[in-house]
Protein backbone atom coordinates (compact mmCIF):
# COMPACT_ATOMS: atom_id res chain seq x y z
CA UNK A 1 0.00 0.00 0.00
CA UNK A 2 2.99 2.31 0.90
CA UNK A 3 4.39 1.32 -2.24
CA UNK A 4 1.31 2.56 -4.09
CA UNK A 5 0.53 5.64 -2.53
CA UNK A 6 4.30 7.18 -3.07
CA UNK A 7 3.91 6.12 -6.84
CA UNK A 8 1.79 8.76 -6.86
CA UNK A 9 2.81 11.27 -4.60
CA UNK A 10 3.89 13.46 -7.43
CA UNK A 11 0.85 13.87 -9.21
CA UNK A 12 -0.66 14.28 -5.65
CA UNK A 13 1.74 17.16 -4.86
CA UNK A 14 0.73 18.95 -8.51
CA UNK A 15 -2.91 18.86 -7.65
CA UNK A 16 -2.98 19.76 -3.93
CA UNK A 17 -4.15 22.77 -3.79
CA UNK A 18 -6.63 21.58 -6.56
CA UNK A 19 -7.99 19.38 -4.24
CA UNK A 20 -7.94 21.39 -1.25
CA UNK A 21 -9.92 23.95 -3.05
CA UNK A 22 -12.77 21.78 -4.50
CA UNK A 23 -12.61 19.89 -0.53
CA UNK A 24 -12.65 23.58 1.47
CA UNK A 25 -16.25 23.66 2.54
CA UNK A 26 -16.01 19.84 3.00
CA UNK A 27 -12.83 19.94 4.93
CA UNK A 28 -14.29 22.93 7.33
CA UNK A 29 -17.39 20.41 7.76
CA UNK A 30 -14.63 18.04 8.42
CA UNK A 31 -13.15 20.19 11.32
CA UNK A 32 -16.54 21.63 12.61
CA UNK A 33 -17.30 17.37 13.07
CA UNK A 34 -14.18 17.68 15.07
CA UNK A 35 -15.19 20.28 17.25
CA UNK A 36 -11.06 21.77 17.08
CA UNK A 37 -10.45 24.61 18.77
CA UNK A 38 -7.72 26.52 19.91
CA UNK A 39 -4.87 24.61 22.43
CA UNK A 40 -5.98 21.17 20.37
CA UNK A 41 -4.02 18.38 19.80
CA UNK A 42 -4.93 17.20 16.35
CA UNK A 43 -3.81 13.87 14.34
CA UNK A 44 -4.63 13.95 10.76
CA UNK A 45 -4.15 10.51 9.82
CA UNK A 46 -3.54 8.92 5.71
CA UNK A 47 -3.13 12.62 5.14
CA UNK A 48 -1.73 12.33 1.92
CA UNK A 49 -0.12 15.86 0.89
CA UNK A 50 -1.27 17.63 4.81
CA UNK A 51 -4.69 19.33 3.39
CA UNK A 52 -7.10 18.79 6.06
CA UNK A 53 -4.48 19.14 8.74
CA UNK A 54 -3.13 22.34 7.61
CA UNK A 55 -6.69 23.63 7.72
CA UNK A 56 -6.36 22.34 11.34
CA UNK A 57 -3.35 24.48 12.41
CA UNK A 58 -5.80 27.53 11.08
CA UNK A 59 -8.09 26.40 14.24
CA UNK A 60 -5.54 25.48 17.15
CA UNK A 61 -4.00 28.34 17.63
CA UNK A 62 -0.38 29.05 18.28
CA UNK A 63 -0.53 26.49 22.01
CA UNK A 64 -2.08 24.01 19.77
CA UNK A 65 -0.33 21.63 17.55
CA UNK A 66 -1.29 19.14 14.50
CA UNK A 67 0.16 15.92 13.44
CA UNK A 68 0.20 15.15 9.70
CA UNK A 69 0.96 11.15 8.94
CA UNK A 70 0.63 8.83 6.02
CA UNK A 71 1.78 5.46 5.69
CA UNK A 72 3.56 6.82 2.44
CA UNK A 73 7.20 8.45 3.37
CA UNK A 74 6.74 10.31 -0.54
CA UNK A 75 3.25 11.55 0.67
CA UNK A 76 4.66 13.01 4.20
CA UNK A 77 7.36 14.34 2.31
CA UNK A 78 5.02 16.68 0.24
CA UNK A 79 3.11 17.30 3.28
CA UNK A 80 6.10 18.22 5.42
CA UNK A 81 6.70 20.83 2.58
CA UNK A 82 4.08 22.37 2.44
CA UNK A 83 3.87 22.46 6.54
CA UNK A 84 7.55 23.58 6.70
CA UNK A 85 7.41 27.33 7.99
CA UNK A 86 4.82 26.49 10.54
CA UNK A 87 5.82 25.96 13.98
CA UNK A 88 2.11 24.08 14.94
CA UNK A 89 2.13 21.30 12.34
CA UNK A 90 4.55 18.10 12.59
CA UNK A 91 4.83 14.79 10.30
CA UNK A 92 5.15 11.00 11.08
CA UNK A 93 5.02 8.10 9.08
CA UNK A 94 2.89 5.42 9.68
CA UNK A 95 -0.11 3.53 8.98
CA UNK A 96 -4.06 4.95 10.10
CA UNK A 97 -4.21 1.54 11.69
CA UNK A 98 -0.84 1.40 13.75
CA UNK A 99 -0.75 4.47 15.08
CA UNK A 100 2.67 5.50 16.74
CA UNK A 101 1.63 7.58 19.86
CA UNK A 102 0.31 6.78 22.90
CA UNK A 103 -2.97 6.28 24.51
CA UNK A 104 -4.90 9.62 24.88
CA UNK A 105 -2.13 11.82 23.36
CA UNK A 106 -4.98 13.60 21.16
CA UNK A 107 -7.85 15.68 21.43
CA UNK A 108 -8.97 15.25 18.32
CA UNK A 109 -8.26 13.00 15.47
CA UNK A 110 -9.31 13.93 11.67
CA UNK A 111 -8.94 11.36 8.32
CA UNK A 112 -9.57 12.81 5.10
CA UNK A 113 -10.44 10.16 2.37
CA UNK A 114 -7.98 7.26 3.92
CA UNK A 115 -10.57 4.97 6.05
CA UNK A 116 -12.05 3.56 2.99
CA UNK A 117 -8.86 1.97 1.83
CA UNK A 118 -8.34 0.44 5.55
CA UNK A 119 -8.76 -3.50 5.18
CA UNK A 120 -10.36 -3.30 8.42
CA UNK A 121 -11.77 0.12 8.98
CA UNK A 122 -13.88 -0.63 12.14
CA UNK A 123 -10.55 -1.65 13.51
CA UNK A 124 -8.91 1.38 12.49
CA UNK A 125 -11.45 3.61 14.04
CA UNK A 126 -10.61 1.43 17.17
CA UNK A 127 -6.49 2.38 16.81
CA UNK A 128 -7.58 6.38 16.08
CA UNK A 129 -9.70 6.16 19.05
CA UNK A 130 -6.92 4.72 21.40
CA UNK A 131 -5.04 7.59 21.02
CA UNK A 132 -8.09 10.53 21.73
CA UNK A 133 -8.41 11.82 25.07
CA UNK A 134 -11.46 11.31 26.86
CA UNK A 135 -14.64 12.39 25.19
CA UNK A 136 -12.07 13.37 22.21
CA UNK A 137 -13.71 13.50 18.77
CA UNK A 138 -13.06 11.26 15.57
CA UNK A 139 -13.99 13.16 12.20
CA UNK A 140 -13.54 10.89 8.66
CA UNK A 141 -14.81 12.06 5.29
CA UNK A 142 -15.40 9.23 2.79
CA UNK A 143 -16.81 9.44 -0.81
CA UNK A 144 -20.64 9.06 -1.15
CA UNK A 145 -21.86 6.46 -3.51
CA UNK A 146 -20.25 6.33 -6.95
CA UNK A 147 -23.59 7.36 -8.74
CA UNK A 148 -23.06 10.67 -6.73
CA UNK A 149 -19.57 10.82 -8.19
CA UNK A 150 -19.51 10.65 -12.00
CA UNK A 151 -16.36 12.67 -12.01
CA UNK A 152 -14.39 9.34 -10.89
CA UNK A 153 -17.18 7.17 -11.58
CA UNK A 154 -16.70 7.28 -14.96
CA UNK A 155 -13.63 6.96 -15.25
CA UNK A 156 -13.58 3.54 -13.15
CA UNK A 157 -16.83 2.31 -15.52
CA UNK A 158 -14.70 3.09 -18.66
CA UNK A 159 -11.97 0.77 -17.41
CA UNK A 160 -14.21 -1.58 -16.05
CA UNK A 161 -16.00 -1.40 -19.59
CA UNK A 162 -12.55 -2.28 -21.50
CA UNK A 163 -11.88 -5.33 -19.68
CA UNK A 164 -15.25 -6.64 -18.77
CA UNK A 165 -14.84 -6.83 -14.87
CA UNK A 166 -15.91 -4.21 -12.51
CA UNK A 167 -12.89 -1.95 -11.18
CA UNK A 168 -12.27 -1.96 -8.90
CA UNK A 169 -12.40 -6.06 -8.24
CA UNK A 170 -15.27 -6.21 -5.39
CA UNK A 171 -12.71 -7.62 -3.19
CA UNK A 172 -10.40 -4.37 -3.34
CA UNK A 173 -10.91 -1.61 -0.79
CA UNK A 174 -11.34 1.14 -3.25
CA UNK A 175 -12.94 4.90 -2.83
CA UNK A 176 -16.48 3.59 -2.49
CA UNK A 177 -15.98 1.01 0.47
CA UNK A 178 -17.60 3.51 2.69
CA UNK A 179 -20.01 5.27 0.44
CA UNK A 180 -23.84 5.11 2.30
CA UNK A 181 -24.85 6.29 5.73
CA UNK A 182 -25.52 3.05 7.10
CA UNK A 183 -22.52 1.67 6.34
CA UNK A 184 -19.84 4.10 7.95
CA UNK A 185 -21.94 4.93 10.59
CA UNK A 186 -21.46 1.12 11.41
CA UNK A 187 -18.02 0.83 11.51
CA UNK A 188 -17.70 4.51 13.60
CA UNK A 189 -19.99 2.73 16.55
CA UNK A 190 -17.91 -0.39 15.86
CA UNK A 191 -14.93 1.20 16.14
CA UNK A 192 -16.09 2.70 20.12
CA UNK A 193 -17.99 6.17 19.10
CA UNK A 194 -20.56 7.29 20.60
CA UNK A 195 -23.34 9.88 19.17
CA UNK A 196 -22.17 9.04 15.84
CA UNK A 197 -23.58 11.74 13.17
CA UNK A 198 -23.12 11.11 9.12
CA UNK A 199 -23.70 14.12 6.73
CA UNK A 200 -23.48 14.26 3.01
CA UNK A 201 -22.47 17.27 1.45
CA UNK A 202 -21.56 18.23 -1.83
CA UNK A 203 -18.23 18.78 -3.68
CA UNK A 204 -18.46 19.82 -6.95
CA UNK A 205 -15.13 19.11 -9.01
CA UNK A 206 -14.16 21.72 -12.32
CA UNK A 207 -12.42 21.45 -15.04
CA UNK A 208 -11.42 23.90 -17.64
CA UNK A 209 -11.80 20.82 -20.58
CA UNK A 210 -13.15 17.22 -20.14
CA UNK A 211 -9.38 16.44 -21.45
CA UNK A 212 -7.86 17.86 -17.86
CA UNK A 213 -10.74 16.37 -16.17
CA UNK A 214 -9.24 13.05 -17.61
CA UNK A 215 -5.74 13.73 -17.21
CA UNK A 216 -6.06 15.22 -13.19
CA UNK A 217 -8.29 11.85 -12.61
CA UNK A 218 -5.70 9.15 -12.85
CA UNK A 219 -3.29 11.11 -10.54
CA UNK A 220 -5.43 11.40 -7.71
CA UNK A 221 -6.41 8.01 -7.59
CA UNK A 222 -3.76 5.60 -6.64
CA UNK A 223 -4.82 1.92 -7.66
CA UNK A 224 -6.08 3.72 -11.03
CA UNK A 225 -2.94 5.64 -11.97
CA UNK A 226 -1.15 2.28 -11.16
CA UNK A 227 -3.41 0.27 -13.72
CA UNK A 228 -3.52 2.89 -16.15
CA UNK A 229 0.46 3.46 -16.52
CA UNK A 230 0.61 -0.45 -17.01
CA UNK A 231 -1.38 -0.44 -19.62
CA UNK A 232 -0.33 -0.40 -23.82
CA UNK A 233 -1.11 3.18 -25.23
CA UNK A 234 -3.72 2.07 -27.55
CA UNK A 235 -5.98 0.39 -24.60
CA UNK A 236 -5.66 3.64 -22.22
CA UNK A 237 -6.72 5.37 -25.38
CA UNK A 238 -9.65 3.32 -25.91
CA UNK A 239 -10.46 3.71 -22.28
CA UNK A 240 -9.90 7.70 -22.42
CA UNK A 241 -12.08 8.00 -25.11
CA UNK A 242 -14.94 5.86 -23.68
CA UNK A 243 -14.61 8.51 -20.31
CA UNK A 244 -14.92 11.26 -22.35
CA UNK A 245 -17.86 9.96 -24.01
CA UNK A 246 -19.58 9.69 -20.63
CA UNK A 247 -18.09 12.96 -19.45
CA UNK A 248 -19.93 14.29 -22.16
CA UNK A 249 -22.96 13.41 -21.56
CA UNK A 250 -22.61 13.70 -17.22
CA UNK A 251 -20.82 16.89 -16.85
CA UNK A 252 -22.29 20.71 -17.35
CA UNK A 253 -21.37 23.67 -18.20
CA UNK A 254 -19.48 26.10 -15.61
CA UNK A 255 -18.03 29.55 -15.61
CA UNK A 256 -14.63 27.93 -16.54
CA UNK A 257 -15.40 25.18 -17.94
CA UNK A 258 -17.17 22.24 -16.96
CA UNK A 259 -18.61 20.72 -13.78
CA UNK A 260 -18.89 17.25 -12.45
CA UNK A 261 -21.23 16.61 -9.14
CA UNK A 262 -19.00 15.18 -6.64
CA UNK A 263 -20.95 14.53 -3.55
CA UNK A 264 -18.72 12.69 0.37
CA UNK A 265 -20.06 11.80 3.54
CA UNK A 266 -18.97 13.43 6.82
CA UNK A 267 -18.96 11.01 9.71
CA UNK A 268 -18.12 11.64 13.19
CA UNK A 269 -18.60 10.59 16.70
CA UNK A 270 -17.26 11.23 20.30
CA UNK A 271 -14.86 8.50 22.13
CA UNK A 272 -17.43 6.28 24.42
CA UNK A 273 -16.76 6.68 28.07
CA UNK A 274 -15.69 4.12 30.20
Amino acid sequence: MSEMWDSVAPGWEANAGFVDEQLALATEALLDAAQIVEGDRVLDLAAGPGGAGLAAAQRVGSSGRVVLSDVAAEMVAVAAKRASTDARLSTAVFDQSAIEFGDASFDAVINRHGLMFAEDPARTVAEAVRVLDARGRYAVMTWDRRAANPWLGLVLDAVGAQFGVPFPPPNIRGPFSLDTPDVLTSVLRDGGLEDVTVQAMATPMHAASLEEWWERVPELAGPLAIALAGMEPDVRNAIRERAIQSGTQAAASGEDGIVFESSVLIGSGRKAAR
